[in-house]
């Protein structure tokens, strides 16, 4: 009997890295976990996991986020990890880069967030994990990466702010 029976979890970026950790750590716990990828080839080795099912999903992509959230009747555990560190300075980044980190980074969270919460509104329970790596923090001297990192903290703190209000973790 694990700590986690009975439970459902919602993972993104499950196909490596802290994703795929977190997806074995759930489904040895008793969770039923869904964990979602764009990488799909690498996201089918979960699948000889008991307890995992997989499926395809880009989480900057919302109109494929609101049809799966259709599909999942209800969930326990909301853990957006997906996310991206752009390698250089700022003066070497890009726009589309900044676009897409930004876009995966915090605004993935918040689809994901606005497309699950109503579930756990409606049964009164839930929690909602947005995890980012201190990978960013730790590859020198980009400052994109610092403000991307700060905006995602910003955007994190609006979120737990507005539902602890309602008495969602």
């Amino acid at each position: 009997m694990g700590r986690l029976d009975g439970k459902v979890i919602v993972l993104t970026a499950a196909a490596q890295g802290i994703g795929w950790a977190a997806a074995l750590a759930f489904a040895k716990e008793g969770a039923k976990v869904i964990a979602t990828d764009i990488n799909e080839s690498k996201l089918r080795e979960l699948n000889e996991y008991a307890g995992i099912q997989t499926r395809v999903l880009d989480v900057t992509k919302k109109d494929q986020i609101d049809k799966f959230s259709k599909e999942i009747e209800r969930l326990d555990v909301l853990f957006n990890v997906a996310g991206f560190v752009h390698h250089g300075t700022i003066l070497e980044c890009e726009e589309k880069d900044w676009d897409f980190t930004m876009n995966l980074n915090v605004r993935s969270m918040y689809l994901m967030i606005k497309a699950f919460l109503p579930k756990m509104l409606a049964q009164k329970s839930g929690t909602i994990i947005n995890m980012s790596s201190v990978a960013s923090s730790i590859k020198g001297k980009s400052a994109a990466n610092f403000q991307g990192i700060l905006l995602h903290l910003i955007s994190a703190t609006g979120v737990y702010s507005s539902l602890s209000e309602r008495d969602v973790s």
